[in-house]
């Protein structure tokens, strides 16, 4: 093994830093020092929370006399404490510790395997423990040791036996497992591998059944895989791979032809089994190959035909054709949900623009737009809303950012403006008719690293022209001549000359602050036509928005009549703007462009009317303004933009493409921004009263659009030359494939038969290649670029697309703040069954005074009497005989031995619930039962032993609901943030300042309420709809340690306020470990900010996820692993270590890929032109993985935007506002119809087709298979009894044996009334709005038949084909 350790540390690289060093700027030694004071504080109030813990729990009222939730510093730590149970006593934290500091995690994984199962098998273990100790104890490292993989996702390990008799090692994977990620998965395989060798253990060697059982299993198998292996693939990796991939069943279906197979358990398919063979050998074949190379590993050559998937580069010689398109990504627009609106079709104009950057509340999946965006899209989305997105990744959370463009609408009277107030917006909202534009959407370089996803080229928005003005700052005589140019006083503008790199500088850390404070001021300039124009020629920028029109967008068939009408306007002094409210924008230049007659005959109307299906032809339809004749479609079959033409006509619509602000008066139109660069980029001088003509457009047009014609001809010639050949071959492939199937031969020989088939028709090549290629790049040249070719011949100026690459997406989950709480909602962990009532009531089994229910046995140690709870709850006797009330015997009781192996040991048993309530409400020293205590049906937990009913006594009075671990949860969606101010959380800055918060983000001391700080990496803003949530569970602990430990209060809060400073645990649903955090304040959303490397520590991202906060006190009191249920999986979702101390190396990576940096340099922008992929620039990049090593790690983080409050958004999705599902749909379909970047009609056929046909299919086999239960006592069966009512045994109430639930021997059946447990309803619930989106947006044949079909067979099923009631209207 050292062997290996040595070759394992010689491969390590270190991050190289590059040319940016992004320590630069940083105060580190008041960092460290305010790091040293908060790690201080924290472990200080832990300590203490610990300690008072303690004392309760080593009173012996609970499960066990410790607090059950160990902490840990580390990964180290958590490893040893989340195996605790499997190690028996072994420690490895030591070892661990010290391999991490040499190797990376999965290095580290593999080594700390092989090393603890060497020492389990000379502690005198035998193999099979060897084996499994280890193997777990590397995929904990391997997940951060916060998942439950390590604890269930493998379920057993075994040493089975080949045909040969030699034994291998059987690693029985479960469902699990899937919370691991495909890394994990497919390297604990290697792990196993790995231990086998170590202890000299055989290979497996598989026979052809257990092969064609896993074949048959993906073949089978219904649930979500992001791949699927062919058949071929699979057997290949099954054969070749030498520990074999066994698990336990997890699916109900069964296979029928290789059901009874050798080594594998049942016939059902194990889910387990193909997760790790999909997602994790085939998917992350890369990463395996990476290790097993590095460390020579034999037997594994096979992975490198998977690593190798999808790289193969073709090489047809140095003149093929590659295009520079990006291509459209739909994965998104999959299985589009009812009520979810779309607001923007893959890379569809009118969708969101992207922008590069991370926004002071986002990062690690989040992404920001404009406030008004979000009231834009009809308040779908707001704070923690999830968006499932074109690109980089798959969905994000949404956050708000004030310095993205907000949305551009069209009114009812024909203003076409942007707004980015959210209150302007607000005033103007019942006057929108159409969102033009959504705005942009700010994502940072780092998502695009995370995801592996190329960049894309950047808009020229003030990021980009500030970046290239900071370059061209380098004397002060630079930033005098730039000032003049603006008008401006220097005194106005930050001290300092910008354009000398920070690297450069004798004091590179001040020069780097001079540059972020003029970038930062230079952003947020509003430059007039003359400043910008200024700027252009003297320091070669392209002109920042508004003056850089979209011209992409335009189409260039338009543009031969547009030249024609901008000849006749006219130039005018600025007027006065139709009532433009206050938040317009961009603001209006002094002049404005007047085109006479352009407006006459729109109406708003139009914008109401459905885009339809085909558009009727230019020549016999009539559109708003003049009349004019167009060019004939170049690169496609219809005129681009033909529907924007039919509502708003040649010059509205050309403007709106254009994205420049007008208004109508009368018949004309005024554009009042942005018309100089427009005329300016298509020829015109705009100096005089009229544009003046200074090139000639229209000839440069017409012969760009004869270029592209003759193109055409050439593309065309060769798809149809090439459509002949494929046909072709198509034919050939299918005759030989008939012939060999006909042979007897195998699917893959036959596929490999017909591919040398139609590979034997030779490809001839195009008549002219050299023509042909020139017509593809100029094809491709028109695609990326559009128009803005002309302007650039037509323009001195430089030219960069404004809006080149648009972001489709729609809204996938609402956001969440709400109560955790199970189903049915429950108190009480304490089970009465059906005694009390359907609503499992204590008061209605107190009643009963006796019940009968499953719980573990356990003997008081005390008097020697059996009771099921952990304190001995039969009365203490008087002199008489009698039991004294409120006076239990309150001995510590012991399970009774039990030699069962079955998940759960209760037994059914009596139980005294009159007196045992009676005795816990009088120890309490209650006046009363609350009005409603709901217990549960049963436990779930191997010793089925409940917690004390008084824990549930006092929860029911705070109205507190319980987790199925004891603890009292609040959920909410994750939001990440790095900077806050104290106005924004509501908490005054001198609260801060005792929380350590001394100085804000650039060292200056913390003195009011606006001051921008830097979060700590544990800090939490909680969400304000959980404020009363988290004080009732305050007081209702400060009562449980009062009344129940007879101890004193611990956080004696009055109000929410009260709770700031207080420690929580944070817990995400697919973990076991949680993350120590402190509350700091509240933010008014559904959303809980953290910082990105809190949010990772829980193994989360924040896509639009939630997850559960959890006051640290209640966890430590009320936590215990005895009362997790004993199925698979019952350990997930528990804190069963708590991390104390965040550490950057150990988290989720893809924290590592957070932006850092407070803006991107020039070379970025310009990079992204030529769509590199994100690590060829990675040294020129501020992000966290290069900070590791220092406390840059986690503090002095930058953001490239800022907002005016992190929680300003609706206050809720609207999908959660609206109440039927009718009501969701038109919502959706309307806000889709006023979208331009959205077809509404692909959207309602999609959502038929993805989501009622699918529902309706569904209920109605549902319906045909369902159960019929009874309504008095819950009894289910499967098929109706022939008497036509309950013939369960009745269980008697009143005096004697029938009091102890004791049934009758004879008759007394129950008798009650049988209901069907899925109704009518439920089958019809989507039929009627069905119809209506089908009959108002229409879809495809196809769909409406299949929608009909489904709808008439509900219609039979529920009524008599045979008899039809018919009226007099029927006959008339």
């Amino acid at each position: 093994m050292n062997s290996i350790r040595v070759k394992m540390a010689a491969s390590e690289q270190k991050v190289d830093l590059g040319d940016k060093n992004p320590l630069v700027g940083l105060d580190v030694e008041r960092l460290e020092q305010e790091m040293a004071t908060y790690h201080q504080w924290l472990d200080e109030r832990a300590d203490d929370a610990y300690r008072v813990a303690e004392l309760a729990r080593k009173q012996g009222l609970d499960h066990k006399n410790r607090v059950e939730i160990p902490r840990a510093s580390d990964l180290a730590g958590r490893t040893e404490k989340l195996l605790i149970e499997h190690l028996d006593g072994y420690e490895v934290a030591d070892d661990i510790r010290a391999l991490l500091e040499e190797h990376d995690r999965e290095t580290t994984s593999i080594i700390i395997a092989q090393s603890v199962s060497r020492g389990f098998r000379d502690a005198g273990y035998d193999l099979e423990k060897s084996i499994d100790v280890g193997l777990r104890v590397g995929l904990a490292v391997l997940t951060e040791a916060v998942l439950v993989a390590p604890l269930e996702g493998i379920s057993e390990l075994r040493l089975l036996n080949n045909i040969d008799g030699s034994q291998f090692v059987s690693v029985h994977f479960a469902g699990p497992i899937r919370a691991a990620g495909g890394t994990a998965q497919a390297l604990a395989v290697l792990i196993a591998d790995m231990i086998r060798r170590e202890l000299n253990i055989g290979h497996y060697q598989p026979t052809d059944p257990e092969v064609e059982r896993v074949k048959e299993e993906f073949g089978l198998y219904r649930g979500n895989l992001q791949y699927r292996p062919s058949p071929e693939e699979i057997d290949e990796i099954v054969r070749a791979c030498p520990v074999m991939i066994n698990g336990e069943s997890t699916e109900r279906i069964e296979c029928a032809g290789y059901g009874n197979v050798r080594n594998i358990d049942e016939a059902r398919i194990r889910g387990g089994v193909l997760l790790v063979i999909g997602e994790g050998m085939c998917l992350k074949a890369p990463k395996i190959q990476k290790h097993t190379e590095r460390l020579s590993v034999p037997g594994w050559d096979f992975i490198a035909k998977f690593a190798a998937r999808g790289k193969e580069v073709e090489n047809d010689g140095e003149s093929a054709f590659k295009t520079q398109q990006i291509p459209p990504i739909t994965k998104f627009m999959k299985d589009i949900i009812a009520g979810r609106p779309v607001f923007g079709g893959p890379l569809e104009p009118g969708g969101f623009r992207l922008r590069y950057g991370r926004a002071r509340p986002s990062g690690l999946a989040a992404a920001s737009t404009n406030t008004a965006s979000m009231l834009a899209l009809d308040d779908f989305i707001t704070i923690g809303t999830q968006m499932k997105i074109e690109r980089p990744g798959k969905a994000c959370a949404i956050t708000p950012c004030d310095e993205a463009e907000g949305p551009w609408v069209v009114l009812n009277d024909g203003r076409f403006l942007r707004v980015d107030d959210p209150a302007a917006y607000a005033s103007l909202r019942q006057e929108v008719k159409q969102v033009w534009d959504n705005g942009e959407l700010v994502i940072g370089y780092g998502e695009f690293m995370e995801n592996n996803k190329r960049l894309v080229p950047a808009g020229y928005t003030m990021d980009w022209w500030a970046s290239d003005m900071l370059d061209s700052l380098a004397t002060e005589e630079d930033v005098a001549a730039f000032l003049k140019h603006l008008g401006q006083p220097r005194s106005a503008w930050p001290a300092g000359c910008p354009g000398l790199p920070s690297e450069e500088a004798e004091d590179s850390h001040a020069q780097f602050w001079v540059r972020c404070d003029w970038h930062e001021q230079l952003r947020q300039c509003d430059l007039s036509w003359t400043q910008a124009l200024a700027c252009s020629r003297t320091y070669a920028t392209s002109l920042p928005p508004p003056h850089n029109p979209w011209f992409k967008d335009l189409p260039i068939e338009w543009l031969p009549s547009l030249l024609t009408e901008l000849e006749s306007g006219t130039i005018e002094a600025f007027g006065a703007q139709q009532d433009s409210p206050e938040g317009a924008r961009p603001l209006p230049s002094d002049r404005q462009l007047r085109l006479s007659g352009a407006a006459m005959g729109w109406s708003s109307g139009m914008m109401d009317e459905l885009e339809p299906e085909s558009l009727p032809s230019l020549e016999s339809a009539t559109y708003p303004g003049p009349q004019a004749s167009f060019e004939d479609p170049v690169m496609s079959e219809t005129l681009p933009e033909g529907w924007a033409l039919h509502q708003h006509g040649l010059v509205k619509g050309a403007m709106m493409l254009l994205g420049l602000p007008h208004f109508h008066e009368g018949d004309d139109i005024i554009i009042t921004a942005g018309w100089e660069s427009m005329l300016e980029g298509l020829g015109f001088s705009s100096d005089g009263d009229a544009p003046l003509r200074r090139k000639n457009a229209q000839q440069v047009t017409v012969e760009r659009l004869d270029a592209l014609r003759r193109a055409k001809v050439v593309l065309d010639e060769e798809r149809a030359r090439k459509d002949v050949l494929e046909k072709e071959r198509a034919t050939i492939r299918i005759a030989a494939e008939t012939g060999a199937r006909q042979r007897g031969f195998g699917i893959a020989e036959t596929d490999k038969v017909g591919r040398d088939a139609a590979a034997s028709v030779p490809d001839e090549g195009p008549r002219d290649p050299t023509g042909y290629l020139a017509a593809q790049r100029l094809e491709d040249e028109h695609a990326i670029e559009g128009i803005m070719v002309i302007v650039r011949d037509l323009s001195e100026l430089r030219w960069e697309h404004s809006a080149p690459v648009r972001v489709g997406c729609r809204m996938g989950r609402p956001e969440k703040a709400a109560p955790r709480v199970m189903n049915p909602m429950a108190h009480s962990l304490f089970p009465i069954e059906l005694n009390g009532g359907n609503q499992r009531l204590l008061n209605n089994a107190i009643d009963k005074r006796t019940i009968r229910v499953q719980l573990g046995r356990r003997t008081c140690t005390v008097c020697g009497k059996e009771s099921p709870l952990l304190r001995c709850h039969h009365r203490a006797v008087d002199a008489h005989g009698e039991g004294k009330a409120g006076e239990a015997c309150g001995g510590v009781t012991t399970s009774n031995p039990t030699k069962s192996n079955a998940y759960r040991r209760g037994e059914v048993q009596s139980v005294r619930m009159d007196e045992m309530v009676e005795d816990a409400r009088i120890r309490l020293g209650v006046d009363r039962l609350p009005g409603q205590v709901k217990c549960m049906k049963k436990l779930n937990s191997r010793d089925q032993t409940p917690e004390a009913i008084e824990k549930g006594i006092l929860r029911a009075r705070h109205e507190l609901p319980v987790f199925r671990d004891g603890t009292v949860r609040f959920d909410m969606s994750d939001v990440p943030t790095t900077h806050f101010r104290p106005r924004e959380i509501g908490v005054p800055w001198k609260t801060l300042h005792g929380l350590g918060y001394t100085h804000d983000y650039r060292g200056n001391p913390l003195k009011d309420d606006e001051q921008t700080l830097e979060l700590f990496p544990q800090d939490f803003i909680v969400a304000k709809g959980a404020a009363d949530f988290l004080l009732r569970t305050a007081k209702y602990i400060d009562e449980l340690l009062v009344r129940f430990y007879n101890m004193e209060p611990y956080y004696n809060a009055d109000k929410p306020d009260d709770l700031v400073g207080h420690l929580i645990c944070a817990l995400a649903p697919h973990t076991s470990g949680g993350v120590l955090s402190r509350i700091i304040g509240w933010a008014d959303c559904s959303g809980g900010y953290a910082h990105p490397l809190f949010h990772a520590a829980k193994r989360r991202n924040c896509d639009g996820d939630e997850d559960a906060i959890m006051l640290l006190m209640d966890g430590l009191l009320n936590f215990s692993r005895d009362i997790l249920p004993a199925n698979r999986g019952g350990q997930m979702d528990a804190p069963l270590v708590l991390t104390t101390r965040l550490n950057p190396t150990e988290v989720d990576k893809e924290a590592l890929n957070v932006d850092s940096a407070w803006f991107y340099e020039r070379d970025f922008y310009e990079a992204t032109l030529n769509q590199p992929h994100p690590k060829d620039i990675q040294g020129r990049m501020d992000f966290v993985e290069r900070r590791l090593g220092s406390v840059a790690a986690v503090r002095g983080y930058g953001f490239t935007h800022d907002c005016h409050a992190i929680d300003r958004g609706p206050a809720l999705s609207a999908y959660k506002t609206l109440d039927t599902m009718i009501d969701k749909m038109n919502g959706q379909l309307a806000l889709g119809q006023r979208l331009r970047g959205v077809n509404v009609r692909q959207v309602a056929s999609s959502v038929v087709r993805s989501h009622f046909l699918p529902d309706l299919r569904g209920n109605l086999n549902a319906y045909g298979r369902q159960k019929v239960r009874c309504l008095k006592c819950g009894h289910s069966y499967r098929r109706m009894p022939l008497s036509g009512s309950c013939i369960q045994a009745k269980k008697e109430t009143g005096r004697g044996l029938a009091r102890m639930g004791v049934a009758k021997t004879e008759g007394g059946l129950c008798n009650g009334n049988l209901a069907l447990t899925v109704s009518e309803g439920a089958v019809r619930k989507y039929i009627e709005v069905m119809q209506f989106v089908m009959d108002h947006y229409g879809v495809d044949l196809y769909t409406r038949q299949n929608a009909d079909w489904l709808a008439s067979s509900a219609d039979s099923l529920f009524n008599n084909d045979r008899a039809k009631q018919l009226s007099l209207s029927d006959f008339l």
